[in-house]
């Protein structure tokens, strides 16, 4: 394939705007098996380029404009409390909201006659265990939240007995660590947890700290999973994504068409990695939050209903960071904020 080279005046130009950009690039089709069938990609490698090489360096360099907002001393005080201050309320309602909209993520796959996600599906032989352990989990969800996220945690390691390796890992960490979740937020939303919770001597207000250092380090390991191998390494598949649906590919709007789908594939991979990691590092802030927010919503108007059902539950977590998670330097605030 014959590589574009980008003239040298132009280089910074594009590190600049696709930094600027980067709220647009689109986690948010992480999953791409949902729109293209296995099999059907082509066989392409990553272009290794003047173009690739600024597109790379611009979303690294959102790295390091995180560490500066949460670890250098010159951002003033007031700035970084803003950006990293946890808010919590004594009664965790968008924890409620996450518990119901789990069981209508549940629900709709249901209707629909999927486990779990539209390319997880099951053999004949255990289709009926797939509705059984999904009728449960709502169920168990009023009896005790706890218990569910153990079901949770169990369903979601043996996906790995079920799927091929790489399919279930594609979904592994955000329902392991959801499950997690679940299993210490369970107190603060259920009365029985709570008692199993007091009588275990333990506090329900950690619980739920350690609750939403789950969800975040959760969301981490997903993009990074998803922007390393369905981008970085198997890229055939999101550029088949990409090429059927190239209104993804902002580039070309900013007057530069030398950045091709399969430079944006690179551009979405490493931003997920980036974000990844800064999400895993508790680096992330109010900015990556939002910037995160956008992004989903976006690709929702983008890509329409099957988008939001498979991510709905995504953007409660993203609210719940946005208040509760604060950030690695804040632990001093955090304690006075807690109760």
């Amino acid at each position: 394939m014959k590589r574009m080279k980008l003239p040298h005046g132009k280089a910074w130009f594009v590190i600049t705007v696709s930094l600027a950009c980067l709220c647009f690039s689109n986690p948010g089709y992480a999953h791409v098996r949902w729109f293209i069938p296995d099999g059907t990609n082509p066989d392409v490698n990553l272009p290794f380029d003047l173009i690739a090489l600024a597109l790379t360096v611009a979303t690294l360099s959102l790295f390091t404009l995180a560490v500066l907002f949460t670890r250098v001393t010159i951002v003033p005080q007031s700035l970084k409390a803003g950006l990293t201050r946890p808010v919590v309320t004594s009664h965790p309602w968008l924890w409620y909201f996450l518990v119901l909209i789990l069981n209508c993520y549940l629900a709709i796959n249901l209707l629909q006659g999927e486990f779990l996600a539209p390319n997880l599906t099951l053999s004949p032989q255990l289709a009926l265990y797939g509705v059984i352990i999904q009728v449960a989990a709502i169920v168990l969800m009023a009896i005790s939240v706890s218990l569910t996220g153990v079901a949770i945690v169990l369903t979601s390691l043996a996906l790995l007995l079920f799927f091929p390796f790489f399919i279930a890992l594609d979904y592994l960490f955000e329902f392991l660590f959801v499950g997690l979740a679940l299993v210490f937020i369970g107190p603060s939303l259920n009365r029985n947890d709570y008692s199993l919770c007091k009588s275990l001597g333990q506090n329900k207000n950690q619980w739920r700290r350690t609750a939403v250092h789950l969800i975040r380090i959760g969301l981490g390991l997903q993009l990074l999973e998803l922007g390393i191998h369905n981008k970085l390494m198997l890229p055939g598949m999101a550029l088949a994504f990409i090429d059927q649906n190239e209104y993804y590919n902002f580039f070309p709007l900013l007057n530069l068409p030398q950045i091709s789908n399969l430079h944006f594939v690179l551009f979405v991979g490493v931003s997920e990695t980036v974000i990844g990691l800064l999400l895993i590092a508790n680096l992330a802030n109010r900015i990556i939050y939002t910037l995160l927010l956008a992004i989903f919503t976006t690709t929702f108007l983008l890509s329409g209903w099957d988008e939001l059902v498979g991510h709905m539950p995504i953007f409660i977590i993203l609210f719940i960071l946005l208040l509760e998670a604060g950030s690695s330097d804040s632990e001093q605030v955090r304690r006075r904020a807690w109760p």
